[in-house]
């Protein structure tokens, strides 16, 4: 049983406030607002030396998307993908797609 810590799939799936959204947007490195209104998302580039290894990272993106069941638009490029997460059901930004946007940074080592 969830506890008031825990957030359910309904949970998740509400659009949160602008408020929220800043707030959730701040804990993220390097993901910005793209978009107003229905089409709001979240977004970032993630660079690569060449396809490949973009193709990879690509593919380790459909892994989580599949495994969350939210999936992200994709803008991919010899040596870079872009990622925009929202949630066009409720038309706006979710938990989930903050949560989603935090899987995807972990594929990756942060830049020091």
């Amino acid at each position: 049983m969830p506890t008031p810590e825990t957030p359910t799939r309904s949970t998740m799936r509400t659009a949160l406030s602008a408020t929220q959204v800043i707030a959730g947007i701040a804990k993220l490195n390097g993901w910005k607002l793209h978009g107003d209104g229905a089409e709001v998302a979240i977004e970032k580039t993630f660079t690569f030396k060449n396809y490949l290894r973009t193709m990879a990272f690509v593919n380790a993106i459909a892994f989580i998307a599949e495994q969350q069941d939210h999936h992200p638009a994709l803008l991919v490029q010899y040596g870079s993908c872009s990622v925009r997460f929202n949630t066009h059901d409720v038309q706006g930004i979710t938990q989930s797609d903050f949560a989603c946007a935090a899987l995807v940074d972990a594929l990756l080592p942060t830049p020091t």
